[in-house]
């Protein structure tokens, strides 16, 4: 690809542009290389690291009880949830909610089974930070290994993606 530069400002403005789009890039959780550390609370306080589901895939979901979207992602996630856990297959929601009750008065009303967490400084936090999360919902799906392999595959995509991860396995 050529660019002609045709001044000083333009020149400078292409740095910017690179410089951006580099810093924006080298944040971002890449596919197939090691997912981001994640360590934060579950409803009870207790300390949970995402690396304790290695051997597992595994959907890392961003959301906020105040979200609408991330409301009706839930549903798809307890169905997909029932379907392949079996399997082997995890699901870590990560709350961005900074009202610890309206959160957990959610996970009740939407019938949220799996490991839930929050980060209580919300869009300061520094897990969302490490994983590039600018909106919510935002989710990641992790390989055994613990690579992100897929990102904010969401309804048909995410069941479809899992059913062919787990085609083996159904019956």
């Amino acid at each position: 690809m050529k660019i002609k530069i045709t001044s000083l400002r333009s020149l400078v403005a292409t740095g910017f542009l690179l410089l951006v789009l580099c810093s924006s890039l080298a944040a971002q959780p890449h596919f197939q290389q090691p997912a981001p550390e994640l360590i934060l609370p579950d409803k009870a306080g207790k300390q949970v690291d995402l690396r304790a589901y290695r051997n597992h895939y595994v959907l890392v979901d961003f959301w906020a009880s105040w979200c609408p979207p991330c409301r009706v992602f839930n549903r798809t996630l307890v169905k997909l949830y029932k379907l392949f856990h079996s399997m082997g297959f995890e699901v870590v929601s990560v709350s961005l909610d900074d009202d610890k009750k309206a959160w957990q008065r959610a996970i009740r009303t939407d019938g949220l089974n799996w490991t839930q967490l929050v980060d209580t400084t919300a869009w300061n936090s520094p897990v969302a930070k490490a994983w590039d999360v600018l909106g919510v919902p935002n989710s990641f799906l992790i390989d055994p290994e613990g690579n992100v392999v897929a990102r904010n595959l969401h309804g048909n995509e995410l069941e479809k993606k899992l059913e062919e991860l787990y085609k083996k396995q159904r019956p």
